[in-house]
C-alpha cells in the first residue's frame, strides 16, 4: 500500500514538474511575494515624508519650528504662499499634509509657564490617515525640542516668566503656594540673568510632564471638495472598486480560455463572423461588466453610505476610460494561457502583483522610489486615482487627464496585442 501511494505521489509530482506554469506558481511565486514585502517593508527604503507648511505670521518662534522641520530627515518639506495653496498641494497628492503655525503661536509659547500653550494645526489628506497619526507624533517632538531650546535665550525667557509672574496677581491659591512660585521664578530669572540656563529638562519634572502640553497639535481631514464629506465610506468605496475590476477580468479571461480549451472558440472563429468581432464582442462584454460594478458601487455608496460624487461627467469619463484599460488587460491575460486553469491560476497571480504594485495593499507611499515608478504600469493605480478624483478629491482636468490617459493607454496596447495571442493560440 505504501509502495502504490508513494508510486501515484511521483506520478502527480511530475506532473507537477512537467506543468511549467503550474510549477511556477507553487515554487517560484511565494518567494517573489516574500521578496516583494521584504523590500517594501526594509528601513532602507523609506523616504521622506511630503509635507506643505504655511506661517500664518512670521516669528523667531515660528522660524525655529520651520527650521527644525526642514531639518529632520522624515519630511520632504515646501512653503506654501497662503492656506489654499497648501490645502491645494495636498488635495492634488503632492503632500500627504499641511502643518500651519497660527497667528498666535509666538505668543502661546510666551505663556507656557502662565497656563498657557501654543497650538498648531495639521490638515490631513483623509485617504493618509496612516501617515497624518505618525505626523502628529513627529511634530509633538520637534515643536517641543524648539520650545525647551527657546529656554536659553534670555529674552525669550524673561517673556515667559513676565507672563507667568503676570499671572499669579489674580489667581486664587494659598499665600505660601503664591510665595513658593515666586521663589522659583526669581531663581529662574537670576540663573538667566548670570548667564546660565532655566532647568529644562523634561526628565526632572516626571510626576507633572504628562499633563503639561507646552503645544497642542489640532488634527483635521481636508475637506477634499466644497460640500463632499470625506469620509471612511468615500475611500473603502473606491478601493472596493479596484477588486470589482480584478474579480471582472479573472472571469472573462477564463471564460475565454475555458472556450479556446472545449474548441468553442475554434468554432467561432470558423464561422462565417470575423475573427475581429468575436474578439470585439469579448471585448464588449468586459468591458460593459466593469461599467455597470463601478456605477454600482457609486449608486450603493451615494445611496447609503454619504459618498458624493464632485463630478457627473468626470465620472462617466474616467468609468468608460477604467473599463476600456480593464478590458484590455482582460484580453491579454486570455491570450497568455491556454487553458481555464492557467487563466484563473496565473492570471489570478499577475492581477494580484498589479494590486500589490499599484497600490492595493500595500499604500505607495509606503514603497521604494523604484517600485513607485513601476506601479505606473498597474491599472488598479490608474483606476483608483481617477475615481478618487471624480468623488471626494475634486480634481479637474489639469488633474485626470493624466489617469485617464494612462487607463487608455494600457487598454490600447491589451487589446491589441491581447487579439493576436488569441488568434494565434485559437
Amino acid at each position: 500500500m505504501i509502495r502504490q501511494a508513494a508510486i501515484l505521489a511521483g506520478k502527480d509530482l511530475r506532473l507537477l514538474q512537467r506543468d511549467r506554469a503550474a510549477a511556477f506558481f507553487t515554487f517560484a511565486f511565494p518567494l517573489a511575494i516574500a521578496l516583494f514585502f521584504g523590500y517594501v517593508f526594509s528601513g532602507t527604503t523609506s523616504e521622506p515624508l511630503k509635507v506643505v507648511a504655511f506661517v500664518e505670521r512670521p516669528s523667531p518662534q515660528a522660524s525655529a519650528l520651520v527650521g527644525a522641520l526642514d531639518e529632520d530627515g522624515g519630511f520632504a518639506l515646501s512653503m506654501a504662499a497662503s492656506r489654499a495653496d497648501g490645502e491645494l498641494a495636498v488635495r492634488r497628492g503632492r503632500a500627504a499634509a499641511m502643518i500651519v503655525v497660527p497667528i498666535g503661536y509666538a505668543e502661546g509659547l510666551d505663556g507656557i509657564f502662565a497656563g498657557g500653550g501654543a497650538r498648531l494645526e495639521l490638515v490631513v489628506d483623509p485617504s493618509r490617515r496612516a501617515e497624518g497619526t505618525m505626523l502628529v507624533g513627529k511634530v509633538h517632538e520637534l515643536a517641543f525640542r524648539t520650545v525647551f531650546a527657546s529656554m536659553g535665550d534670555p529674552e525669550q525667557l524673561a517673556r515667559m516668566l513676565d507672563r507667568a509672574e503676570k499671572s499669579l496677581e489674580g489667581a486664587d491659591m494659598p499665600i505660601t503656594d503664591r510665595l513658593a512660585i515666586r521663589t522659583a521664578l526669581a531663581r529662574a530669572r537670576a540663573s538667566a540673568a548670570a548667564g546660565g540656563k532655566a532647568d529644562a529638562d523634561p526628565a526632572a519634572g516626571r510626576g507633572s510632564i504628562a499633563s503639561w502640553r507646552p503645544v497642542r497639535v489640532d488634527v483635521a481631514e481636508l475637506e477634499m471638495a466644497p460640500g463632499v464629506p470625506a469620509n471612511s465610506f468615500a475611500i473603502s468605496f473606491m478601493q472596493g472598486l479596484a477588486w470589482a475590476l480584478f474579480g471582472a477580468v479573472l472571469s472573462f479571461s477564463s471564460g475565454i480560455a475555458e472556450e479556446r480549451q472545449r474548441g468553442t472558440l475554434v468554432r467561432l472563429m470558423v464561422s462565417p463572423m470575423r475573427p475581429t468581432a468575436i474578439l470585439a464582442g469579448k471585448a464588449l462584454a468586459c468591458f460593459v461588466a466593469c461599467m455597470a460594478s463601478q456605477w454600482l458601487l457609486v449608486i450603493v455608496g451615494r445611496a447609503f453610505f454619504g459618498v458624493q460624487v464632485s463630478s457627473w461627467a468626470w465620472l462617466a469619463a474616467a468609468s468608460a476610460a477604467t473599463a476600456f484599460g480593464f478590458s484590455g488587460l482582460m484580453m491579454l491575460l486570455a491570450g497568455g494561457f491556454r487553458t481555464q486553469g492557467g487563466a484563473q491560476g496565473a492570471g489570478r497571480a499577475v492581477l494580484l502583483v498589479l494590486a500589490m504594485v499599484g497600490g492595493g495593499t500595500v499604500p505607495l507611499v509606503f514603497m521604494p522610489g523604484v517600485l513607485r515608478t513601476v506601479s505606473d504600469v498597474s491599472p488598479f493605480k490608474w483606476a483608483v486615482l481617477v475615481a478618487e478624483g471624480c468623488t471626494w478629491r475634486g480634481w479637474g482636468a489639469a488633474e485626470m487627464w493624466l489617469p485617464i490617459a494612462a487607463l487608455v493607454a494600457i487598454g490600447s496596447v491589451g487589446l491589441v496585442a491581447g487579439a493576436a495571442l488569441v488568434r494565434r493560440t485559437a
